[in-house]
């Protein structure tokens, strides 16, 4: 990267690759500064997409970008908590999310992804941004001062773009951190994801319609109910790769039914319920990156890292890294001719992006420990810590000293319940013998029978 684009002024001041929330939210933020900003994005929204359960944290940057009231007005489900469920089904916590510290509206919304992201993306072209939907980016060259974008079109028309300061928002594709090498899976997060929507599914109490339930597969996993509205559900299951290689090869739906029947907790919510969408399979859920900038390039959202969904970080991420990613850019642009300022507004991106990753990571790496699991159910507890555990679900990963202490002393009782039982062990190997399981799971009551969606 040694050469420079043309004296000649590019076509933009930046190019985003991928128009979910991340790229979204980048190209708002730019567009709203008034920069020349074209986002790429290779599929026609809506469109599918995972990742349905919002946390209130998210709220301050939809309003970041301006974004909020239409989100609001769109009438998804309201969710104010989380329902943290036991293997047995009869010992559950609810965290909810007005007893978190700094969190302005502890409410936020359960959304089908392709209504939420289609509004975020309209909402950037509204702002000025140019958005150019099923056109594929195909190539980059990157320079000292800028890049130059190879894309393609529907038609297969292709043509060349240039920018000074390249957003890869691509999401898992990773169009430019796949290209760097920069992506690297997180070893002790190495899961299976299966998931459906469903019909029928036994609903959370009238007082908590909205709120997600999150039930422990006992072992190594973890399941999840999401009210979407309509009468769905979003369900699905995490485990490992290795207990899901132990599973029907080539069989999703079957899979899918083994997991939720093999969990007491569930068959009886599930009963009555019938799939109404296939089964989808996502795997390796956990990656980072070497580097999330370098020269005149970013990475953002899940095309930097992704964390396993258990705590619902996903798109608060996307959105938080999409807005400073663009404040970083915005800042660059206006100091053009520093290049050291340049340097040390993309470092202190950088260094932000892998704060968070470490932040939440501590508490999604302690969930599929069972002394965890235990004290994450267990209700009460000294000290405050019930508001400091809530003040990490809510995705606040600033709280006060006061609380940072509160959470240091939660995972120091985690590291004691280990030894001994502070709290009722309703996970891992002394929970699991007290459950009395069918020898041959059959699957979820009703859930085999898919109807075409």
């Amino acid at each position: 990267m040694t050469s420079h684009l043309s004296e000649l002024r590019p076509d933009h001041d930046a190019i985003v690759v991928g128009g979910g929330p991340a790229g979204a939210a980048a190209a708002t933020w730019l567009a709203r500064r008034e920069r020349r900003v074209l986002v790429v994005e290779r599929q026609r929204f809506p469109r599918f997409h995972i990742g349905e359960s919002l946390i209130p944290e998210t709220n301050r940057w939809l309003d970041a970008i301006g974004v909020r009231e239409r989100i609001a007005a769109a009438g998804f489900p309201v969710k104010r908590g989380a329902i943290i469920v036991a293997p047995d089904g009869e010992h559950e916590r609810y965290a909810f999310f007005g007893d978190a510290e700094g969190v302005a509206r502890p409410e936020t919304f359960e959304v089908p992804r392709d209504r939420f992201d289609e509004i975020l993306l309209d909402h950037a072209a509204a702002c000025g941004a140019e958005v150019l939907q099923e056109c594929r980016a195909k190539g980059v060259e990157l320079f000292e001062n800028g890049a130059r974008l190879r894309i393609e079109d529907a038609a297969g028309g292709e043509r060349t773009v240039s920018c000074r300061f390249l957003v890869d928002a691509s999401g898992r594709d990773g169009f430019l951190a796949k290209r760097l090498k920069l992506r690297t899976v997180d070893p002790e997060l190495r899961q299976v994801g299966l998931h459906a929507w469903y019909e029928g599914v036994v609903p959370p109490p009238a007082d908590r319609a909205g709120d997600i339930r999150v039930v422990a597969i006992d072992g190594e996993g973890w399941a999840w109910l999401i009210p979407l509205g309509g009468g769905i559900t979003s369900v699905g299951a995490v485990v490992s790769r290795e207990r899901h290689a132990g599973l029907p090869a080539g069989e999703p739906e079957r899979c899918l039914d083994l997991l939720l029947g093999s969990v007491p907790a569930l068959p009886p919510l599930l009963a009555e319920a019938t799939r109404v969408t296939p089964v989808r399979i996502d795997a390796d859920y956990s990656y980072t990156t070497q580097a999330y900038c370098g020269g005149r390039w970013l990475v953002a959202g899940d095309a930097g890292s992704f964390l396993d969904p258990i705590f619902s970080t996903g798109v608060l991420l996307a959105l938080a890294s999409g807005v400073q990613a663009a404040e970083a850019v915005d800042g660059a642009l206006a100091a053009a001719e520093e290049p050291a300022a340049v340097r040390r507004l993309l470092a202190a991106y950088d260094r932000e992006q892998r704060r968070k990753y470490r932040y939440f990571r501590r508490f999604v790496t302690g969930y599929y420990r069972p002394e965890f699991r235990d004290l994450l159910v267990a209700t009460g507890g000294p000290f405050g810590v019930p508001r400091a555990v809530a003040t990490a679900l809510a995705g606040n990963s600033r709280p006060s000293l006061a609380t940072r202490l509160r959470m240091a002393a939660f995972f120091s009782f985690v590291r004691l319940q280990r030894l001994l039982p502070i709290a009722p062990r309703l996970h891992g190997p002394a929970a699991e013998r007290r459950l009395t399981a069918p020898e041959q799971p059959a699957g979820v009551p009703g859930a085999g029978a898919a109807r075409a969606s």
